[in-house]
Parts: structure tokens; C-alpha cells; sequence
């Protein structure tokens, strides 16, 4: 049998141990895990934008060590997945809205969504209700979700504290932010997609700024998505 020396060359660094996978799109789940104690078995995640159970995902990790918790997205066939892979988690087919248009009876949004979705799954990671990225994606393919703030959904599902919050919800990311109760959810870590050009802009953007208030520090970054940590 002949094996390449570049073959050799990845054996032995798989059996180093020096070779780390990750789920995350840009490996910010590897940075992120780093915040939380390697024995931590039990812990709740709430993903908002959740996507797939492990394409892309930041709670992939946390799931296979034992932590359960709450996967939302408005695509149908996202939490058909995470209803089959994650049968124990409470898995949340909604868009998310800001609590202005929830309480002027607001009930369902449109989803829009790229012509060609995931072959497989019939999914998209870039489908947003924004009408901003709709008109800068021309996106024109849609589906009527079931929509819902943030608030009634932490109330709902009667969540009262989580120790990770991802948020990745395609242009409401900041506006949704804003509403999220954070005396009553307490995440230790929060992740968030934030479209900041330069550093010296990150460091004074409106999803900083309003962490910063609620006592939360910026101490990553990977891709497009900023990392917080609880003072």
C-alpha cells in the first residue's frame, strides 16, 4: 500500500492530538467553548438563527457534551432536522420581530429565501424576513413563517436563565438584541453577528455599546461574529 508522505504527515498529527475540529462556520464554537469549563456536562444554549444541528452551529459542541436547550429559526425544514437530531431539545419554528409590529397583532412574516437552498435539506443560511437584505440579496422566493418578539418567546418557553446565547438572525440581530431581558436569561457567553468593517468600529458599534451596558465584555472575534463574556 502506498500512503503519501502528506497522508503520514496528517495521521500523525491526528495522533498528536494537536488536530481540533470544529462546527462553527469560522470556528468561533472553538473560542467559545474555551469560556466554559472543559467538565461543564449540563448547561441550556439558546440559539436564535439555529439553522442546522451541526452545519454552521455554535451549539453543536455544547449538545454532544450533554447540554440541551432551545433552537429557534423560521425555516420549516431547519427545525424538522433539529426535531429529528434533537429530540430533546424544545426546537422553535418562529421568526423573530421586534416587539413594536408583535404588538400591533403581527402573527406571521414572509421568509425570504435565495432561489437555490441546500440541496440536501431544502435550507438556507442566508434567509432573513429584512427587507433591506431581501432588496440586496434579491431574494424573491418566500414562505409565510409564524412570527413572534422576544420577549413572548422567552416567556412561552419559560426561559428563565441559559449560560450561552447565539444570535444569528440575518438584519435583526441588533434591533433584536435590544429587547432581549438579560436580567432574567443571565447568559454567561454571548455570540452575535455583527457587520462592523475595521476593529476601531467594532469596538464602539451599537451591539457593543449595548453589551457593554448590560455588563458584558468583548473578548473575541471570528468572521463576522463578536464574542462576549459576563464582567
Amino acid at each position: 500500500m502506498n500512503i503519501s508522505m502528506n497522508m503520514i504527515n496528517w495521521i500523525k498529527a491526528v495522533l498528536s492530538g494537536g488536530v481540533k475540529g470544529h462546527f462553527g462556520q469560522y470556528a468561533e464554537d472553538v473560542l467559545i467553548r474555551k469560556l466554559f469549563p472543559r467538565n461543564q456536562r449540563n448547561g441550556v444554549y439558546l440559539d436564535l438563527g439555529a439553522y442546522h444541528p451541526f452545519i454552521y452551529s455554535n451549539t453543536a459542541y455544547f449538545w454532544l457534551k450533554g447540554w440541551t436547550g432551545f433552537n429557534v429559526d423560521a425555516n420549516s425544514h431547519s427545525i424538522k432536522i433539529f426535531r429529528k437530531i434533537r429530540p430533546l431539545d424544545v426546537n422553535i419554528l418562529s421568526a423573530i420581530i421586534p416587539e413594536s409590529e408583535y404588538k400591533k397583532g403581527i402573527r406571521s412574516v414572509n421568509l425570504m429565501l435565495p432561489e437555490s437552498t441546500d440541496y440536501r435539506n431544502g435550507i438556507s443560511a442566508t434567509g432573513t424576513i429584512s427587507k433591506d437584505i431581501t432588496e440586496e440579496r434579491k431574494f424573491f422566493k418566500s414562505q409565510t413563517v409564524p412570527a413572534i418578539s422576544i420577549s413572548n418567546l422567552i416567556d412561552v418557553n419559560n426561559i428563565s436563565s441559559v449560560d450561552y446565547l447565539n444570535i444569528d438572525i440575518e438584519g435583526y440581530d441588533e434591533l433584536i438584541l435590544k429587547e432581549i431581558n438579560f436580567t432574567k436569561i443571565n447568559p454567561k457567553v454571548v455570540s452575535i453577528e455583527d457587520y462592523s468593517n475595521k476593529l476601531s468600529e467594532l469596538v464602539k458599534s451599537k451591539i457593543t455599546v449595548t453589551l457593554e451596558n448590560y455588563d458584558y465584555i468583548l473578548i473575541g472575534r471570528s468572521g463576522p461574529t463578536s464574542i462576549f463574556l459576563k464582567n
